[in-house]
């Protein structure tokens, strides 16, 4: 049975909010213009998924979520160069790129495909790999990843 509960935290917090043998899961906040957003880790084993939340990546703690993780499933919200108030919301290619880069991810998987971003993958794909050399994927529904 699931229990909801607030899940409160500092500015550069990450803490474990579950643990069960061999599961975690923890979170860290995003920033998601004036709205609260989370990130989270979750570990299974020898094996990390990160899954960024709708955020804008700016405040560094989806790097320290992210760190060394197998799979970083990252909002494709928005295309590179957004400047309205989308991008006070998500996160462009560059940032995601930068974020898998420096946490050392083994690949990104990209969701939340929005249709300001649709049609664009290939343009996307270009911007991450001027600064990530990992592996990128884009998520279509029922997809699996190992």
């Amino acid at each position: 049975m699931l229990h909801a509960h607030n899940v409160a935290l500092g500015e550069h917090e990450v803490r474990a909010y579950f643990r069960a043998p061999g599961l975690t899961a923890s979170a860290t906040r995003v920033v998601h213009g004036g709205v609260p957003g989370l990130g989270w880790r979750v570990s299974m084993g020898d094996k990390n998924i990160v899954f960024s939340g709708d955020g804008n990546g700016d405040n560094g703690n989806l790097e320290l979520l992210a760190k060394n993780a197998d799979l970083f499933v990252a909002h494709n919200a928005i295309p590179e160069g957004e400047t309205d108030s989308a991008r006070q919301l998500h996160m462009p290619p560059s940032v995601i790129a930068r974020i898998g880069q420096t946490a050392g991810v083994k690949r990104i998987v990209l969701s939340h495909l929005m249709l300001r971003t649709l049609g664009r993958e290939s343009e996307t794909q270009a911007v991450i790999s001027r600064t990530y050399s990992g592996p990128v994927v884009f998520a279509n529904d029922l997809d699996c990843f190992h």
